[in-house]
């Protein structure tokens, strides 16, 4: 079973390499105060992942940041507690190849979306989220150590404990105001 894992890890890889190539990215580290624009990656396969998620865009959105988000959902249909009125994009189980790459129109922009911030709320190591991260041209890429070495984030967290959202997102916010440029 490792082997095949394998193999498929070394062709997201690849195509990630490929996806980037073209499109450099450029790292640029910003106050909270001027970033205008913020990616949100999480899973929105549990409801409590949902709600932590939604009220971190709530919480950017108030601060009158432009905050994009997608979710993998491991199901075929979106589950009842997402809520329609949130400008959230999802990649369901049928929009993920068997490699783990996802596969539609809201992941293509997403990634090709220069975001000043993108957070990442995925602690699980989940492969499709991690080549969203990966391909994606945002400026600054943050998330939680995890010491999953095929996500590749400019800035880390680490000491939380691995599905304590909410004290992960207070760090976050805590270590993103202290950032001064000038």
């Amino acid at each position: 079973m490792q082997f095949i894992e394998n193999i498929k890890r070394f062709l997201r890889k690849g195509k990630a390499k490929r996806l980037t190539g073209s499109n450099k990215r450029i790292l640029l580290l910003k106050e909270l105060s001027d970033v205008k624009t913020i990616g949100v990656v999480f899973d929105a396969s549990s409801e409590e992942l949902y709600r932590r998620s939604a009220h971190l865009v709530r919480h950017f959105s108030a601060m009158h940041k432009i905050v994009r988000s997608i979710s993998i959902v491991k199901s075929d249909m979106l589950p009842p507690y997402v809520d329609s009125t949130l400008s959230f994009n999802y990649v369901l189980n049928k929009e993920i190849s068997w490699v783990g790459i996802p596969r539609n129109k809201y992941v293509d922009n997403f990634v090709k979306q220069e975001f000043d911030l993108l957070i990442n709320l995925d602690f699980k190591g989940n492969s499709s989220l991690n080549f969203i991260v990966n391909t994606s041209l945002a400026h600054l890429k943050v998330g939680m150590n995890t010491g999953n070495s095929e996500v590749e984030l400019d800035f880390m967290l680490e000491g939380i404990k691995e599905n304590d959202l909410s004290i992960f997102m207070r760090e976050l916010l805590k270590y993103l105001e202290l950032i001064k440029t000038k």
